[in-house]
């Protein structure tokens, strides 16, 4: 049996004062009344199991009396059901009325506003439902009634009634509220009514279930309690799930019902005016697996390199899955699209694995070929043109069609000349020279020819030449020399230095030699639009050093030799700056009566050594100056140089130059200058310098009337 707990709902704490003896009465049923009486609304009081009940006699509802012959009498109503009222002096309650549970009626705030009744469950969780009530309405400013079913304090259901006063009558609603744990009823306007056969159902709950398994047809037996529902117009509702069940109702603990088909475990419930049951681990009912089977036709011959789409049903309705027993031929992708990927046979299985109301299908498998087709286009089709032919070359299609390529053919246009081939570059002879043609290619295989690609771009066949480049022989640091090389085709030939440390070609096309060495120079032709370019000519020859220079000189009759030494084997004299001097003036009256010898050596490393041989012996006191820095890195200068030795017949002088040492006028890593001076006489008067012109480059002082020569970097004397 539910039990239910009540609040009244709140209102202010107003008394009201009835005066009943021969006056026009504020309230409609308490006019049977007589006298004056205050009363007192409670607020929030809390109705308790045990209140007044309504089946037995009650003093102030005997005061009232009948009315419009409805007996209010403190006794059991005439139908036996039991009333829920209002009265001037109090709310009124009623726990478990006449079987039907409990029930309070707060009264209004004073005359034309609203009343309020209400109850609750008493326990926290405890659902029920109102199925109809009847009403009885004195007043005919109430033309309408409000009411709401609530759930954990949340209005869930609202039903609007529309008031009729059929007096002495009471009128009967439906309302159809269900799984609710609290009911209100608001009137629109007057203070009372009177309600009699709320017909309250509790929720019912179902506590066992008898077996827990079956299959469709087969019996039943739910337990639990709430499951009567008599004389409420819901009735009793057993479900398996969603379907259906025959049931009978044989007792309020006690169902008996016929399954209904279905599948998996599903909760049954049994819904009344009260609501519907509770679902829990107790409610569960679980068919038997039913089995199922696969259909899977055969996809039969597939081309490589196609997608077909797999098609299987289950008879369950559930999907099907595809896999793979030969994924070197076939695969499935993750999205259950089916890749052929080489040619052969394929195998796919069909699988449905089951669920909770199915087992697993048998596995049905189809194999079928996957077959080659020709290859796709190349791509990347580039023609070289040559002497009435051209090479191409291109790259392979993307797709081999599933069987290796044996061969490329590649044809002109104009002309349809093809050529095939089975490597790279594919040469198509018979072409025209001065014509230009685009090219095509196919790639074959063993299903057949695929597509042609795009055409290349054009390329025009021109004739061939070659060059002609006689080796110029060994040459002489210090010379130059032209190169003459004449192309077949009568175009101009470029020379260029593939030794550019040892010597070069200028802007000019003029051979330039750096250093002593090995100097290779090639001759290249490029070609026009007749000619293709012609092979490359290279000649290599050796550059020499220059070690020595013969001359004249003043007051001697023969030539003198200078010879150079030292320096490894590509030190060389310059020989525009290598030259033995005419007489000139020196510092301090000092003269030079058999000139003096200036050089420039490159290429060197370390030290060189400068001999000179004289044809006659050089004079007795004959001293050796030099003009450049008496010390490494000092300002040039003339100083007496005391590191020549003079042979003893005289006629032969030897001096050592160091790389950037004392004497040396250059300051180049390799290169060394020196000018060189055998002198006579002391006198400190004005002195001359040789006038040549290497050595006539600068004053060396005003008083004395020197001149010094500068090379690159210092001023040095020559002659």
């Amino acid at each position: 049996m539910l039990h239910l707990q009540f609040l009244t709902m709140p209102f202010p704490g107003v008394r009201h004062w009835l005066c009943l003896a021969g006056q026009r009465l504020r309230r409609g049923v308490l006019a049977l009344l007589t006298g004056c009486f205050a009363l007192a609304l409670p607020a929030h009081a809390a109705v308790t199991p045990g209140a007044q009940g309504f089946g037995t006699g009650d003093p102030e509802l005997g005061l009232i009396g009948e009315l419009n012959g409805i007996a209010f009498n403190g006794l059991v109503a005439g139908d036996g059901q039991g009333w829920v009222y209002g009265k001037a002096d109090t709310y009124t309650s009623c726990n478990n009325c006449a079987g039907r549970g409990g029930f309070a009626l707060a009264e209004n705030g004073g005359a034309n506003t609203p009343s309020v009744a209400f109850f609750r469950a008493a326990s926290p969780g405890d659902r029920f439902g109102v199925s109809g009530v009847r009403i009885y309405n004195p007043s005919a400013a109430n033309t309408g009634m409000t009411v709401r079913g609530y759930r954990n304090g949340s209005v869930v259901q609202t039903v609007s009634l529309t008031l009729t006063r059929i007096s002495p009558m009471l009128v009967t609603y439906d309302l159809g509220l269900t799984d609710v744990d609290q009911v209100s009823f608001t009137s629109s306007h007057d203070w009372f009514f009177a309600i009699d056969d709320l017909g309250i159902a509790p929720r019912p709950a179902v506590s066992g279930v008898s077996p827990v398994g079956g299959a469709g047809g087969s019996t039943v037996v739910i337990t639990g309690s709430g499951f009567a529902a008599a004389g409420y117009p819901a009735g009793t509702v057993v479900r398996f799930g969603a379907a259906t069940a025959a049931a009978t109702v044989d007792s309020d603990t006690q169902i008996t019902a016929t399954v209904p088909a279905g599948v998996g475990t599903v909760d049954i419930t049994v819904t009344t005016a009260g609501g519907t049951s509770a679902t829990g681990s107790a409610t569960q009912f679980t068919y038997p697996l039913a089995s199922q089977s696969i259909s899977f036709a055969p996809p039969g011959p597939q081309s490589f390199g196609s997608a077909p789409t797999l098609v299987a049903t289950a008879s369950s309705g559930l999907p099907v899955s595809f896999s793979t027993a030969s994924a070197g031929v076939c695969t499935i992708t993750a999205g259950g699209l089916l890749n052929l990927v080489a040619t052969g046979n394929c195998t796919i299985h069909a699988d449905q694995p089951g669920n909770s109301s199915y087992s697993a299908a048998p596995r049905v498998s189809q194999t079928f070929a996957v077959q080659p087709v020709p290859p796709g286009a190349p791509t990347a089709v580039v023609a070289t043109a040559g002497d009435g032919e051209a090479f191409v070359v291109l790259t392979a299609p993307a797709s081999s069609g599933g069987d290796p390529i044996t061969s490329y053919t590649v044809t002109s246009s104009p002309g349809g000349i093809a050529a095939t081939g089975t490597t790279l570059p594919i040469r198509v002879s018979g072409l025209t020279n001065g014509q230009a043609y685009t090219f095509t290619a196919t790639a074959t295989n063993g299903a057949g020819t695929g597509p042609a690609s795009a055409a290349s771009a054009p390329a025009t066949s021109r004739s061939a030449q070659t060059i002609s480049f006689s080796n110029p022989g060994p040459r002489s640091f210090g010379t130059t020399g032209t190169l003459t090389a004449t192309a077949s085709s009568a175009l101009p030939v470029a020379f260029s230095s593939a030794t550019p440390g040892v010597c070069a070609i200028t802007s000019g096309g003029a051979l330039s030699f750096l250093t002593a060495g090995t100097c290779t120079i090639n001759a290249d032709q490029t070609g026009n639009a007749s000619f293709l370019p012609a092979a490359q000519v290279a000649q290599t020859f050796q550059v020499n050093p220059v070690l020595g220079r013969a001359s004249t000189v003043p007051g001697m009759a023969g030539f003198a030799n200078a010879t150079l030494s030292g320096g490894g084997a590509t030190c060389t004299l310059v020989a525009g700056d290598t030259r033995f001097m005419s007489p000139a003036p020196l510092p301090g009256g000092r003269s030079a009566p058999h000139g003096g010898f200036e050089f420039r050596s490159v290429g060197c490393v370390g030290s060189v050594t400068i001999t000179i041989a004289y044809p006659e012996p050089l004079p007795v006191g004959v001293a050796f100056w030099k003009f450049g820095p008496a010390s490494p890195g000092a300002a040039s200068s003339w100083f007496a140089w005391s590191g020549a030795t003079l042979s003893p017949d005289r006629r032969t002088v030897s001096y050592t130059i160091a790389d950037n040492g004392a004497g040396d006028g250059d300051p180049a890593v390799g290169v060394v200058l020196d000018p060189f001076v055998p002198a006579l006489g002391g006198a400190a008067d004005a002195v001359s310098i040789p006038v040549d012109a290497p050595w006539a480059l600068a004053l060396i002082s005003a008083l004395i009337g020197w001149l010094g020569w500068r090379r690159t970097t210092r001023a040095a004397p020559s002659a």
